[in-house]
């Protein structure tokens, strides 16, 4: 069989996938929020088996994966890894490592390539509909993160403001307490 023009296309989701799939287990595993955690190990489950579905597929198609010649969207695995195990707060790893799409959709393209076999179509579709509903699934623990950390940082400055009213009042306090013992 010849090469496929859509082979680079499945190398990369394969790489990628797999990479993602490190990331997510990593954040699970340093999380303290049960429900974040789920939904982290849910969508790794699913980056790994889209990993070993689309490496398997190449090796039907007689081709072995090939990380160098990946496409990824991972830059900084390693920094991303560490950041994901680190102590920081889970709302500061959603802005570092939750990618924002603007309303792209990056998989508008795939079914671009008239080629793709109906097997490796099939595959693909199911991927698309995957990868959409945890990206929709993520996004939803994402921004109940962010809202909470949200709110934990105003009850903080209430709680300042309280502190500093609490300060003022006892200062007046001993002010008057001074005034009644001088009168």
């Amino acid at each position: 069989m010849s090469k496929p023009t859509y082979l680079g296309l499945l190398n990369s989701i394969a790489v990628n996938e797999r990479k993602g799939e490190r990331l997510l287990r990593c954040w699970a595993a340093h999380t303290q929020d049960p429900a974040l955690a789920a939904t982290l190990n849910f969508v790794a489950i699913r980056e790994g088996e889209h990993a070993a579905a689309f490496e398997k597929r190449m090796c039907e198609l007689g081709f072995a994966i090939a990380e160098d010649k990946a496409y990824t969207v991972f830059r900084d695995l390693d920094g991303l890894l560490a950041c994901a195990a680190s102590n920081a707060s889970d709302a500061d790893k959603v802005a570092r490592l939750a990618g924002r799409r603007d309303g792209e959709d990056t998989f508008a393209s795939f079914f671009k390539d008239t080629t793709i076999d109906p097997l490796t179509g099939e595959l693909l579709g199911r991927y698309i509909s995957e990868e959409r509903d945890s990206a929709r699934r993520l996004r939803a623990e994402y921004d109940r993160v962010l809202a909470a950390a949200g709110a934990d940082r105003q009850a903080a400055s209430e709680i300042a403001e309280l502190r500093a009213c609490v300060d003022a009042l006892q200062r007046e306090l001993r002010e008057l307490r001074a005034l009644r013992s001088v009168a």
